[in-house]
Parts: structure tokens; sequence; C-alpha cells
């Protein structure tokens, strides 16, 4: 049975009953689903799944439109230039609008908050810290111990400047090590590294561990979260082994450009809020280790703002810069 949250089964009540009390908007004949990535990908696969019931929801034509390119930047730069008339919808992770944003701030020719519109948040995963199955570490508490006695301590992750890079970072002051860094070309490097023995520890989406960790070829020690995740309540959390650095989730949502009218986006935010009520879709979503997580457009506004607030001083304290 997919697993859809409490709170996002009464949003998504609340978003469909309003269906017949709105005036429709009159939507394009043909929609865009950019996704910033080629084909394959968790995005990817995201807004294909949604596609249809999308489509049917809005009633005109919908269509997956891979837009890849420097992390997802040059869609979204792309997406911020198009009519804003509800016939482009832009697919992304908050690594691309809330990390990114921060990140490469100086570089973009977009602001998140000023150039588009959050339309709905769509699905959430959290991020779990990996050792190699061999290793003798099965605990926070024993990570710690050996990273201390440790004289060149280090993580891995999927890529320099992500999430998983400054979720490490955060961690690390939070145990009290001060750990090296080390960045992948992608998840599967990262992953055939610690399966190798070759990476003491590795921090990446459950998305993209769960499927080692369920075959014992890596060892998932925690999840970032001050919960068990419903779709892998095996794994501890960090919270619970005595972290206390908060939440760390990864979403996916929909942006629309800033200029999008109100009814248009309002008419989406719903039509997004139906297709994820079915439960066939979640039923695929879970599979993927991915929780269906609505949220309407002003509280997924609220969030984009928080989340900005929230990685801003680790990014700026860090001092990383972008090639």
């Amino acid at each position: 049975m997919p697993i859809i949250p409490r709170r996002s089964i009464l949003l998504l009540g609340l978003a469909i009953a309003s269906i017949a009390f709105s005036v429709h908007a009159q939507m394009p004949p043909l929609i865009k689903l950019v996704v910033p990535y080629p084909p394959g990908g968790s995005v990817d696969t995201l807004a294909r799944l949604i596609q249809q019931p999308l489509q049917d929801a809005l009633k005109t034509n919908v269509v997956v439109d891979n837009r890849p390119g420097a992390g997802g930047r040059i869609a979204a730069s792309q997406v911020k230039r198009e009519a804003a008339n509800g016939s482009v919808i832009l697919i992304a992770p908050n690594s691309l609008t809330t990390i990114q944003s921060l990140v490469y701030a100086d570089k973009l020719d977009y602001k998140i908050t000023d150039d588009f519109v959050a339309v709905s948040r769509l699905a959430s995963y959290p991020f779990g810290l990996a050792v190699p199955s061999t290793s003798s570490t099965k605990t926070v508490a024993e990570l710690t111990a050996a990273m201390k006695a440790s004289p060149n301590p280090s993580y891995g992750t999927s890529g320099a400047g992500g999430m998983a890079h400054f979720t490490g970072l955060v961690f690390g002051r939070e145990i009290g090590i001060d750990w090296t860094h080390i960045a992948f070309k992608g998840g599967a490097p990262l992953v055939s590294d610690l399966i190798g023995g070759h990476l003491p520890a590795g921090i990446d989406t459950l998305i993209d561990q769960i499927e080692h960790q369920r075959a014992g070829k890596i060892r998932v020690i925690g999840i970032f979260s001050d919960k068990r995740y419903p779709l892998a309540p095996e794994i501890p959390t960090l919270a619970e082994q005595g972290v206390k650095m908060g939440s760390v989730q990864g979403w996916f949502g929909a942006f629309m450009p800033a200029k999008t009218p109100k009814d248009i986006v309002s008419r989406v935010d719903r039509a997004f809020a139906q297709a994820l009520a079915s439960q066939e879709l979640n039923g695929r979503l879970n599979k993927m280790v991915i929780e269906s997580a609505y949220m309407p457009s002003t509280d997924f506004t609220r969030l984009q703002v928080q989340e900005l607030q929230q990685w801003a001083p680790v990014v700026r304290e860090s001092g990383f810069k972008p090639e």
C-alpha cells in the first residue's frame, strides 16, 4: 500500500475540494514539464509519472522536455525567459533551487524568489550517511570515534557544492571532526568506492543508497532526519543517535515564470494536488523510496524562503567557490 503522509492527505483533500468552487483559468493547448537533467534520473522519472495524471486534471496536453546542462541552471535560466502563460513548468529539486541559488548567486541571471513562482512541492526524500558494508562501523558514535582517530578523516558525495557536501560540513561540525570533502562525479562512482571500501563514509540521497543498502553492499548508519523514514523504517535517524543538527530533506517542486497569472498558478497547483492523490502514482514513487509530499503554493513559497535562510550561512561560512 503506497504511503502518503497524513498532512499531505489533508492538503490534497482541501485542494481537490476547492476545484469545484473555482473559475477555471484558460490553459494553453500544450504545457511543457521542463526537466533540467537528462532522461533517466529521479527528477525525469517523477515528471514522466505525473505527466498523464496532470494532463487529465488540466484537460490539456502535457509533455516532458529534458534540458540538461550546468547542473540544471541552463534550464532554469531558459524557463525564466519563457512566456508566463502557463505553458512551461520547471520540475526541480531543492539542490538546484536552494543550494545552487546560493552557491552560484553571483553567476546566475535569475533569482529563484523573484523570477519564479513556487507552484507546488511534489515529493520528498531524506539524505543518508553510509559506510562500506565491510566496515566495523555500525553507528554514528563508532564513525565519530574512527574519524577522530584517523590522520586524514574524509567523506564523499556525488559532487562539490551540492546539498550533501554542505550537509557533511554541518554534520562534521556537530560531531566535532574536521573532515575533508571528496567530490565524485555522480552517485554511481561514489557508491562504487564505498562498496570497494576505498572511502570511509559517504553522504547521498537515500534514493541512490537504498538498493545497495538492502543488497548488503553498503551500510546506511543513519538518515539526516528527526524521525524515521516510513519507506525505510529499518534505518535509524541521526537524531536518535544524538546528533542535533535538524533534518536535511530533499524535495522536488514545480515552478513557473514569476509573471504567470495567479489564476493559472492556482489551477496548476490544484492539478498537481489531484495528480498526487493517485494511489498508483504513489505506489510507483514509493518503490523509488520517494514520498508524496504535496504542499500548496503559499506554504511552498514560505518553505523556499526558509531553506534559503537556513543554508545561506552554511554556504557562506564554508568558503566554497564554484569553478
